[in-house]
């Protein structure tokens, strides 16, 4: 894998998410929404707590990392003046039912939201309910 490679994730795909969350799409809307920051990184080591199989011998031969990556989008909204940062997790993925790879799957996704003095998390992607 080219490590000069910076991770992206699939912008649409996220954004998909994010307005169909009922809590969400009340405070953010497809069209007053505006990104103000964007950060993916690949996570270092094997040390993940849900993939153990990247800690076996064969696996550290070949993987020097689990090839996951953390990230997070910072959102506003022109119109309700909310304030979001939405932080998440992926994993590689190959979907082989459709022959087509999105280069990342999504496995843990929570927004941290600030409107009107008001702060809350809503988790979106449990890590616990999909893998």
């Amino acid at each position: 894998r080219d490590r000069g490679a910076e991770p992206t994730m699939d912008e649409v795909a996220v954004l998909d998410t994010v307005f169909k969350n009922e809590k969400l799409n009340k405070l953010f809307s497809p069209e007053t929404y505006h990104i103000l920051d964007y950060d993916q990184e690949w996570d270092e080591g094997r040390s993940n707590p849900y993939f153990p199989e990247y800690r076996t011998p064969v696996a550290k031969f070949f993987n020097v990392d689990c090839n996951t990556t953390t990230g997070r989008y910072k959102f506003g909204d022109l119109e309700t003046g909310a304030m979001m940062t939405l932080h998440f997790k992926t994993m590689p993925f190959s979907n082989n039912k459709y022959n087509f790879s999105e280069p990342f799957f999504v496995y843990d996704m929570y927004a941290e939201v600030t409107h009107e003095g008001e702060y809350f998390v809503e988790h979106i992607v449990k890590a616990e309910d999909i893998l």
